[in-house]
């Protein structure tokens, strides 16, 4: 289980760094950070207007030399570049009365999809993946008339696409080179993971399960836990449940650079119980616990690129928490289990590449 250490010392001149959303030391909305690890961190955005819109999501190009992100101020939201440095800030596109954000870049950093959602008096509507060009701010659909979709993510090498269609109940792979696609049942609305190989996916399904009634005679009690599976893309048809026959509910599956294993978290299923960190084979085997305070809820992981720790955010979920919980990013080194706080107050991070 993890080791909290807390502490840090100079960063060398190549620590990974790593980006993060925080309201800034002088209040107002959250903005985008990066933070050698060791080193102190730098505010990315919003840094000459201190009433600068919230950034609400944001993605590292592949190359890590570009950063877009996502603004929102009341019913408009906007997409904008960056850099690094924080040098280089403009606005690619704007979006009245939509919430476009969730953008993911495409392997060689040409292009990125992101999603976008009609709002109707603050409420989203049906999300739709639209293309944009970071060079020239273009947008058009990734399929023109297409049902609604979300979550998109690249296959390691550039040919896939996977994404939540949530009308189909199902993860769509689709083929970019000529459109052909392949729907994978699964209802728990959350992306897939491609292996750095790209021969296979593993995403949730969410399941329902009939148990025997309280009393003799009592009709079938039913859950529903969220479990983990994988599809090989060169065998039709193909599905292993990786998850136990438990009632757990498995999520945001995140593979080692080397696909030698597989970082999810879990809980029990149809509970308010905290998140957990969860190690195993990409085959499901060799599962384990990472973390097990029922207080703290973890994730989702993110990998180093050397494949030795995980990065993620913690909250304390406890029903004795009296004031917001404030969350904190930290990382954990899977070989011993110590986890190092990195950021106080902070949220969705990510490596920068």
């Amino acid at each position: 289980m993890a080791t909290l250490a807390v502490g840090c010392t100079s960063p060398a001149a190549d620590a990974p760094a790593i980006l993060f959303l925080r309201p800034p030391d002088d209040g107002g909305a959250g903005q985008l950070f990066v933070q050698p690890l060791g080193g102190d961190a730098r505010q990315l955005t919003g840094t000459a207007d201190p009433s600068a819109p919230e950034v609400i999501d944001y993605a590292p190009a592949p190359d890590g030399e570009r950063i877009v992100y996502a603004t929102q101020a009341g019913s408009d939201t906007a997409l904008r570049l960056v850099e690094p440095d924080g040098g280089g800030d403009r606005l690619l596109l704007e979006c009245p009365a939509a919430e476009c954000a969730a953008p993911v870049w495409s392997l060689d950093g040409l292009r990125l999809l992101f999603e976008r959602r009609p709002l109707d008096d603050g409420l989203p509507g049906q999300p739709r993946l639209v293309w944009l060009d970071p060079d020239t701010g273009a947008t058009q659909p990734l399929i023109t008339g297409a049902p609604p979709a979300q979550g998109a993510r690249f296959s390691p090498g550039g040919d896939w696409l996977s994404y939540v269609s949530p009308g189909d109940a199902g993860i769509v792979l689709y083929r970019l080179a000529d459109g052909a696609q392949r729907l994978l049942p699964s209802r728990a609305g959350a992306p897939a993971a491609w292996s750095p190989d790209g021969a296979a996916v593993v995403y949730g399904d969410l399941v329902p399960t009939a148990h025997a009634g309280d009393a003799a005679g009592a009709p079938p009690l039913e859950t529903a836990g969220v479990y983990l599976y994988r599809t090989l893309l060169a065998e039709e048809g193909s599905r292993q449940r990786l998850s136990p026959e438990a009632a757990v509910s498995d999520s945001a599956a995140a593979f080692a650079p080397d696909g030698q294993w597989l970082a999810f978290t879990r809980a029990p299923a149809e509970t308010d119980a905290a998140r957990q960190l969860w190690l195993m084979r990409p085959d499901g085997s060799e599962a384990r616990a990472l973390t097990a305070d029922a207080a703290i809820s973890h994730g989702p992981p993110r990998w180093s690129a050397d494949g030795r720790t995980l990065l993620y955010q913690r909250l304390d979920a406890s029903p004795e928490t009296t004031s917001t919980p404030r969350p904190s990013i930290w990382q954990l080194d899977i070989a011993t289990g110590a986890a190092t706080l990195v950021v106080e107050d902070g949220y969705l991070p990510v490596w920068l590449p």
